[in-house]
């Protein structure tokens, strides 16, 4: 989706929290992100019935660059959302 300022990817590994899940997925959500000093993970509810994990990118709209950076750009989000996931699945159970 896109703001008046900003590209914003949303990313999920398909899987929704249940509500006992909820203070475990915030915890591992800050767990990454302090560990990775990115802050990428959240709980989030995209536009379901249910809470999930979500990996958050941004890009701003000013960016400019070739559609092969931007490739490479998007192919570098997807393989951190792959560990992100892959974590909270082994650490966290999620």
């Amino acid at each position: 989706m896109t703001t008046r300022e900003l590209l914003v990817a949303f990313m999920t590994d398909g899987h929704v929290l249940r509500e006992d899940q909820l203070a475990l997925a915030a915890a591992a959500a800050n767990a990454w992100n302090t560990e990775q000093l990115i802050p990428m993970l959240s709980v989030w509810d995209v536009r379901g019935p249910h809470p999930c994990l979500a990996g958050v990118c941004v890009l701003p709209l000013t960016s400019r660059m070739t559609p092969r950076d931007f490739d490479r750009l998007a192919s570098d989000w997807a393989e951190r959302a792959r560990q992100m996931f892959t974590r909270c699945q082994e650490v966290f159970g999620l």
